[in-house]
């Protein structure tokens, strides 16, 4: 289950955001601005927001979905992150890479993706780093020693809708063997996520 160090639990069923002050105020401020479809990447979004709490950077988590511009100057770190459905990045995430592409190529930037294809197929992660990550970065302008975390998913039925959930058990039906789909199936390594925002530098 999903129970991030950052005050969230599947029991209370909502976001307590801790200001932390490991280290104290530094007074930088960090954006993190993710796309989804089904909720999965905001909650990677708001720990990794959390994190960085933590280590004294205001941060700002931002939902692309709701299509507000947001202006990028007053942040000291970037972070972006979307969904991968049918190998892409939401419509949202992309959207606003590429509106603030000038002001990205002057930021410190770092990205992220929660894909299903970390579970259906593990062995091609340098391949889902490249398409998902190195090439989007390439594509948009993002300085190619930008750190970048690839990170798996959650399937929640309970979400989905007749067609997708059609889908899923098509592809996946031998790798759900034994899986309760009555609730959601998360396959996200909270621990990498938590390590990788940890690792994030603030300049």
């Amino acid at each position: 289950p999903y129970d991030p160090a950052c005050g969230w639990t599947s029991q209370s069923g909502r976001m307590d955001r801790v200001e932390g002050d490991r280290g104290g105020r530094t007074g930088k401020k960090a954006l993190v601005a993710f796309g989804t479809k089904y909720g999965t990447t905001s909650k990677v979004a708001e720990e990794i927001a959390c994190i960085l709490r933590g280590k004294g950077v205001e941060a700002t988590v931002l939902d692309l979905r709701e299509g507000k511009r947001t202006p990028v100057d007053g942040y000291d770190l970037i972070v972006v992150g979307s969904s991968i459905i049918m190998d892409k990045w939401s419509k949202g995430a992309q959207a606003f890479l590429d509106g603030n592409r000038e002001a990205l190529a002057t930021k410190e930037v770092a990205m992220f993706v929660c894909s299903g294809n970390m579970y259906t197929n593990p062995k091609e992660i340098d391949q889902y780093r490249r398409a998902y990550l190195d090439d989007v970065a390439k594509r948009f302008g993002i300085d190619g020693s930008a750190p970048k975390g690839l990170f798996g998913g959650e399937i929640d039925f309970g979400r989905f809708g007749f067609l997708t959930r059609a889908i899923v058990n098509s592809m996946m039906k031998d790798m759900l063997q034994g899986v309760d789909l009555s609730k959601p199936f998360d396959f996200r390594d909270w621990n990498a996520i938590r390590a990788w925002a940890d690792s994030l530098e603030v300049a």
